[in-house]
């Protein structure tokens, strides 16, 4: 009997093992690629951690299975299990520990902390795509960045102060998607049209801190591209105040070597004000596919409608008295803008131990109406160009080379009583813009310890200009035709910083130049054409920084002391409602200081609750040094369109699946006009949202709802700044703020 015993425990034990499988995987952050050390993987309540190299084996009892992996850094996630295969995971950070992010800012693989420049993340990213309808709530919290929205189609965002002098869009800040340039021939940038859900990091670079973009005084903002490794299917709704809706499909699908992604946007509203209607369709694809292990071609095509109304900007007693109004000359004229855009363009990566290749090619595209009340707007512009980044790598020394071409055709004519028997062409005027970009970076590691980095970047710049005159009495009948080439002169921009460790702590020093040309408005003269005298703002960036962790890394922080000098400073002043004067008028001086902290108040042993707090602030003495402007004497004034200070406060809390965050806004005055006789009120918003993760079979399902605005506090969004009164009437400054309003958004991803 003992031995019949014996022997049915044994085959007990074999069947049970014969039984069990065992599944391995390896976990990856979403930017290189990395492998991530201690991310919680559970299973049927037994939990298990990723070791150094990201690996991790899990037994479980039978397929399907689904895992469960969480962090403090990183977003959570469900991970649906069919076979035995191998797993690779890739999590996105949250950016909740600064030094432990990684960008690509400067090309090379790097931690932040390692970094000698302003870089910062907009934090929280995989929230934001399903709460926020905009990349201004996320852009907002960045100490140093500041981003003006006077409905979703008016933005202006400005960095360290530069870009403030811009009415109605954003300039002196360049931007790159995936590598591929987004600015137009003369830096302006439009990418709130863009959505946030496409990406998976949006980087911004504050003041002319990389060579390897150009050098631009404002720096630059990089949309990074979300490219899964997994099969997914999703689908995002979102539901505002104000009829405001927002529906998404994403398909992403991996077949071998070929991986592709789909994507289709509609954002709709009504607006809070009259004439303020919006509707937007955007369209992506993508096309990946892997030669072998180290060349891969990559094509990318985006695709934008955009139909929206103009509600403009407000007196200060229509703002006081009632902020939902549009102006009156815009809203008898039904004042609204219409634009298509396109984006194709193909890459080629070619990667190895020692030498990395960057290449491609693009081509751009955009059409807008715009019906105003004093004329109507018609723009065409076309665009194409490359650009090559060469990387070669060898023990501790990185160099990297390239260029960047642009060409543009640019057309624009406004006319008189548009679509009607009486139309008269007001102007017709052709710029073919051409940028020509050099760049080059040596970075050296010594001892493990400092990280030293040259950069020199060279700009070339020249326009053809062509304007055409109509005959008044017979509006078809050519009268006059004129034309001119001008080019700035080669502008070298060098750079020189160091990074260096100690201990806990990364302390940087940085020396740039940079510059920024004229946008269209400040080449005009008060004719109406092109001034060729008009110089390129031009300056130099001095910097120190010091990023750290303490209190065993539950804290982290990153601190910036920052002065720029600019010199030739543009000026488009404004001379009747539809005319603006360039002018070099002086000199600027940029000091300011940036501070994040980001910190662990509270975590549960199991890591399934915790409280963690980040606060972000920043200061500025933004001052005009030499500006006298139309005898006017503005010297020691503040610069226009920037506040004074800013102070983000969130508090996140997360118990199970259950996740909120309470943020705190606080923007301080901002002097509206050059002799500062004006500002706007300072104003602090209240925002809060909550939200909880669900998963039901193979399906995982997140709802998040919120309010902002809490308290209703009546703030403007937007200044206009330098604004003038005509035939009598007061300047329209302010564009109105949304008052207290709600949201409820969900996402379903299979």
């Amino acid at each position: 009997m003992k031995k019949l015993f014996f022997t049915k425990v044994l085959l007990i034990i074999h069947f049970t093992s014969l039984s069990q499988i065992f599944i391995e995987g390896i976990i990856k952050e979403n930017i290189y690629n990395s492998p991530i050390e201690g991310i919680e993987i559970i299973y049927n309540n037994e939990t298990t951690y990723s070791n150094i190299e990201g690996r991790f084996i899990v037994e479980i009892k039978n397929l399907p299975a689904i895992l469960y992996l969480t962090s403090p850094l990183f977003f959570e996630k469900y991970v649906n299990i069919i076979d035995e295969k191998k797993l690779e995971i890739i999590l996105t950070n949250k950016g909740s520990l600064l030094e432990e992010v990684i960008v690509k800012s400067e090309i090379n693989k790097k931690k932040l902390k390692n970094t000698a420049s302003s870089i910062s993340i907009i934090k929280d990213i995989e929230t934001r795509k399903i709460s926020d309808i905009s990349i201004r709530s996320g852009l907002n919290e960045i100490p140093g960045v500041y981003m003006h929205s006077g409905s979703l189609n008016t933005n202006r965002i400005t960095i360290r102060g530069m870009g403030s002098r811009s009415p109605y869009s954003t300039n002196k800040i360049k931007s790159y998607i995936n590598n591929i340039p987004l600015s137009n021939g003369v830096g302006e940038t439009t990418i709130e049209d863009l959505g946030i859900n496409l990406f998976n990091q949006i980087e911004t670079i504050k003041g002319p801190n990389s060579s390897i973009y150009g050098a631009g005084l404002g720096g630059a903002i990089l949309l990074n591209l979300e490219k899964s490794k997994e099969h997914s299917l999703s689908y995002s709704s979102f539901f505002g105040s104000y009829k405001t809706t927002k529906n998404e499909i994403n398909l992403y699908k991996k077949v071998n070597k070929v991986d592709f992604q789909i994507n289709f946007q509609n954002l709709s509203s009504d607006g809070y004000r009259d004439n303020n209607s919006y509707n937007r369709n955007n369209a992506f694809g993508y096309l990946g596919y892997n030669i072998n292990d180290k060349i891969k071609l990559d094509f990318i095509y985006n695709f934008i409608n955009l139909d929206s109304e103009i509600p403009s900007s407000l007196n200060i007693d229509d703002f006081n008295l009632n902020p939902s109004k549009a102006a009156e000359s815009w809203k008898n004229a039904n004042g609204n803008e219409k634009y298509k855009k396109n984006l194709s363009a193909i890459s080629f990566d070619y990667n190895s131990s020692n030498y990395n290749l960057i290449a491609n090619i693009f081509y751009n595209n955009y059409k807008s109406d715009e019906k105003r009340p004093f004329n109507f707007l018609k723009e065409n512009s076309n665009g194409f160009g490359s650009r090559i980044v060469n990387t070669i790598i060898k023990e501790n020394q990185k160099i990297n080379f390239g260029f960047e071409f642009f060409r543009e055709n640019y057309l624009w004519k406004t006319f008189d009583n548009y679509g009607t028997d009486s139309e008269k062409i007001l102007n017709d005027q052709n710029e073919k813009r051409n940028n020509f970009l050099i760049f080059s970076k040596y970075e050296i590691e010594i001892n493990n310890t400092s990280i030293i980095t040259f950069g020199l970047s060279s700009n070339n710049i020249k326009y053809n200009w062509e304007t055409i005159e109509y005959n008044d009495l017979n509006p078809q009948e050519l009268k006059n035709k004129d034309s001119k080439k001008y080019k700035y002169q080669n502008i070298i921009s060098p750079k020189i910083s160091l990074n260096k460790t100690i201990s806990n702590q990364n302390l940087f020093f940085t020396i740039s130049h940079g510059y920024s040309p004229p946008n269209i408005d400040e080449t005009l003269d008060d004719k109406g054409l092109v001034n060729t005298n008009i110089k390129p703002e031009s300056g130099w960036n001095y910097e120190l920084g010091i990023r750290g962790n303490l209190i065993n890394r539950k804290v982290s922080y990153d601190l910036n002391l920052y002065l720029m000098k600019i010199k030739n400073l543009l000026v488009a002043q404004r001379t009747s409602e539809d005319t603006y004067v360039g002018v070099n008028a002086g000199k600027t001086s940029h000091p300011g200081i940036e501070l994040s902290i980001n910190s662990s108040l509270w975590e549960s042993l199991d890591n399934k609750k915790n409280i963690t707090s980040e606060i972000y602030f920043s200061k500025n003495w933004h001052k005009f040094i030499d500006f006298i402007n139309e005898g006017n004497v503005y010297s020691n004034n503040y610069l226009t369109g920037v506040p004074l200070h800013t102070v983000n406060k969130n508090i996140t809390f997360k118990f199970n699946k259950i996740k909120g965050t309470i943020n705190f806004q606080k923007t301080g005055k901002i002097p509206i006009n050059d002799s500062n006789s004006e500002y706007s009120e300072p104003y602090m918003l209240w925002n809060l949202k909550i939200g909880k993760l669900f998963k039901i079979n193979k399906i995982n399902l997140n709802i998040i709802t919120g309010v902002k605005n809490l308290f209703d506090e009546k703030y403007a969004s937007m200044i206009l700044i330098n604004a003038k009164g005509f035939g009598g009437s007061k300047p329209r400054y302010y564009y109105p703020g949304l008052p207290r309003n709600y949201f409820i958004s969900l996402n379903l991803k299979v």
